[in-house]
């Protein structure tokens, strides 16, 4: 499917939807263009390597949701 018709069907289903689901598409198309940013991908390794510590040496072992907190 050409690039245009893709844009096109998006459009459409974005009109559809209620706003909370505007800004969650929203939020991430933002993320899709975050995460090749080298500084968040050394962000994601920081965390996943002190994540793994932590797990191992039986400490707290942050959520998803406390994540994105810290992250916002």
């Amino acid at each position: 499917m050409a690039a245009a018709e893709v844009k096109k069907q998006i459009i459409n289903e974005l009109n559809t939807l209620p706003h909370k689901y505007i800004i969650e598409v929203y939020d991430f198309i933002e993320f899709l263009k975050l995460r090749e940013d080298q500084w968040f991908i050394n962000f994601v390794n920081q965390r996943t390597r002190a994540a793994l510590k932590a797990k191992k040496e039986g400490k707290h072992f942050s959520s998803l949701k406390e994540l994105q907190k810290e992250f916002r």
